[in-house]
């Protein structure tokens, strides 16, 4: 069976039609969806760009990997040499394998050259051929790089390929160009594509897709007051920029739409939909807004909740309920098309799950460290780790409980816990002072802490000094 993985940069699983939440338009989606298996628990384990991708890659949890912020100018911090990914165990399962798309999960080449001969600024990379590929053998790609209607990537030398299209249209065109001229047809085949939009520049958008919104509606729990970045990062807007930016959002998903309907029907046109397992995803969602926030690296539904969405080749199986995090994902893939799971993996194989299991037990963790450049300037000052503070949490079929000591190098310990099944948009913090709520947010801390142990977060530690 083939694999064809498209996952999405801050798109959060509320904006998707098939979701009946936010008023996007996705018909390709949605036909999708309905054909398909719809994960409705699924988690972005540490909602930000690196830590997902090396947990989606590697299968285990950020921390473990590595990672507490993303890839960035000035931070030495790549995916490691020795870490085994997806694309090196397809590989060696006989698979062509390929990536599209944006990367970042390599170190910043400015980093060691103020100008390096790829021509890379910021946080952007070339990954050169060879181990920091990570098993796959086809590759047009880059680091990170938000200009989307003026893209760029590198194929195999260092020569820095510009187009002048909009980047998730170009990625189609070359994964539709891999598919039918490039690969070893003796083999399967393995592709991730790596779609920047929605992510910010929101702007960036065409206005063929801009042109379905005349108007939004903003959520409910939206609030204009002081927005800001959950880091701290103003992003103060009126009622009328956020709008028009919620409408930029909305129409880049519908751009996506696009693109992932020529995906589908170039599977079905060659006979290779029904031997292909197709799997939709994000990196993490968006606040847009909500809570007074925008982005991601916070514990609301709007940024940890992505959408997952498998077709199965021979599963009947439409809807899975069970918690499901970014390092299941991996396992989960290898387990669906029956190749070897590595030791090295700690997320679980939830392949039982797709197929119609339940466990209604079963939990997501999640988490966030201060990785802003002056918060990791601010840590070093004082001789401590920013990997042990943030926040962590749980997220069970119900409820999110949060322990949080915040991004400064004074820890604020606080608790949040959340009904999300009869306050969806998390309107309302829980008083922990009425013993029934008292009683879930013990059992459910018990729950984040042996996690911690598990994992040896420093976090536990310093959560231990403060309270």
């Amino acid at each position: 069976m083939n694999l064809l993985f498209v996952f999405a940069d801050q798109w959060r699983a509320g904006a998707l039609g098939y979701a009946k939440e936010d008023p996007v338009k996705t018909p390709n989606m949605d036909k999708f969806c309905e054909e398909s298996t719809y994960c409705d628990h699924t988690f972005s384990t540490f909602p930000v760009c690196s830590p997902h991708r090396a947990s989606l890659m590697t299968g285990k949890y950020p921390l473990s990997a590595g990672f507490f912020t993303n890839c960035k100018r000035g931070l030495s911090l790549r995916l490691k040499d020795e870490e085994i990914c997806i694309g090196q165990v397809l590989k060696k399962s006989g698979y062509d394998t390929a990536y599209i798309g944006k990367w970042h999960l390599d170190e910043p080449e400015q980093n060691y050259h103020e100008f390096p001969k790829s021509g890379a600024r910021d946080w952007d990379a070339y990954t050169p051929p060879g181990v920091r590929r990570h098993g796959f053998d086809y590759w047009y790609s880059y680091g990170t790089y938000d200009m989307h209607l003026s893209p760029h990537y590198w194929h195999d030398s260092d020569e820095m390929i510009k187009v002048n299209k909009w980047s998730p249209e170009h990625e189609t065109d070359k994964a539709i160009e891999y598919l039918s001229k490039i690969r070893d047809k003796s083999k399967p085949f393995a592709m991730y594509i790596s779609w920047n939009p929605p992510h910010s520049v929101y702007s960036e958008v065409p206005d063929e897709y801009l042109k379905l919104y005349e108007d939004v509606e903003l959520k409910e729990n939206v609030s204009l007051e002081n927005i800001h970045h959950h880091t701290g990062e103003n992003a103060a807007m009126s009622e009328e920029e956020l709008r028009l930016t919620t409408k930029q959002y909305y129409a880049a998903i519908s751009g996506l739409d696009k693109q992932f309907g020529r995906l589908i029907d170039f599977l079905k046109e060659n006979n290779l939909y029904e031997d292909t397992l197709v799997i939709l995803s994000a990196d993490h969602g968006d606040m847009m807004g909500s809570h007074g926030l925008m982005g991601k690296h916070v514990w609301y539904e709007e940024s940890i909740k992505i959408p997952f969405v498998l077709h199965v080749p021979g599963n009947n199986n439409k809807r899975c309920y069970t918690c499901i995090g970014s390092q299941d994902m991996m396992p989960t893939v290898l387990g669906l098309l029956g190749c070897s799971i590595p030791d090295s993996v700690e997320g679980e194989d939830c392949s039982k799950f797709i197929k119609g299991a339940e466990d209604k037990n079963r939990v997501s963790f999640i988490m966030a460290c201060p990785g802003r450049a002056d918060f990791v300037e601010k840590f070093k000052k004082v001789g401590k780790d920013p990997a042990g503070f943030g926040w962590r949490g749980v997220r069970t079929q119900e409820y999110t409980y949060v322990m949080e000591l915040g991004y400064d190098v004074i820890s604020n310990p606080k608790r949040y816990l959340y009904d999300i099944k009869n306050d969806p948009q998390q309107k309302t913090i829980l008083d922990l002072e009425i013993e029934e709520n008292k009683r879930l947010a013990k059992k459910m801390e018990e729950e984040v802490i042996k996690w911690m142990e598990r994992q040896n977060d420093g976090f536990l530690k310093n959560w231990k000094t403060a309270i």
